[in-house]
């Protein structure tokens, strides 16, 4: 069976973080299975040069601002195009990779269009946000907003038991992620 599946990710290459490499990833594995993916991810700057025209499935990139506190980081609020892009490509399934801004208005977007979604736990934005001293109440922020995300999901994807034990979602799977165990060999 042949799916096609969009993929809506908080970071794409040019970006360089384990959410960008992760999604390139899965998207290849897509297309080599048969699939037809389609990212959906946060427009860079004008001057940094984009992959997308090289790649085997198509990507759509949505207007983003630079991130508070962390300007290297493009943050992109979901919008209208969105929506459009999933029924424009006929998805059948969600994947939200590492939700929590454009990824949250992907979780809104699937559930209008009545699509299951699968929501990929991999970053700790509550994590970041200490980091980052937003204090106590960034922090519930944060994890409020991935629970309701990871709640409305249809299933939850972890890295490892540590990372679903972190806080407790239902429907959770664990297991690796966008690890190819032969390169740890």
């Amino acid at each position: 069976m042949i799916v096609r599946i969009a993929v809506i990710t908080e970071s794409f290459p040019p970006d360089v973080n384990g959410v960008a490499h992760c999604v390139l990833r899965v998207a290849e594995h897509l297309v080599r299975r048969g699939h037809h993916p389609l990212v959906i991810a946060p427009r860079p700057p004008d001057s940094l040069a984009r992959p997308d025209h090289a790649l085997p499935y198509p990507v759509v990139r949505v207007p983003s601002l630079p991130m508070p506190c962390y300007p290297g980081f493009r943050i992109a609020p979901a919008g209208p195009g969105l929506r459009a892009a999933l029924t424009g490509h006929g998805a059948e399934l969600v994947h939200l990779a590492s939700p929590f801004v454009l990824g949250g208005g992907g979780a809104v977007a699937a559930a209008r269009l009545r699509l299951p979604v699968v929501a990929v736990y991999q970053t700790d934005v509550a994590g970041y946000a200490r980091a980052y001293r937003l204090g106590p109440a960034g922090q519930a922020a944060a994890w409020r907003r991935l629970r309701r995300i990871h709640n409305a999901a249809d299933r939850t994807l972890a890295p490892s038991t540590a990372a679903a034990s972190w806080r407790v979602w239902p429907k959770v799977s664990c297991g690796p992620l966008c690890t190819n165990r032969s390169r740890l060999a």
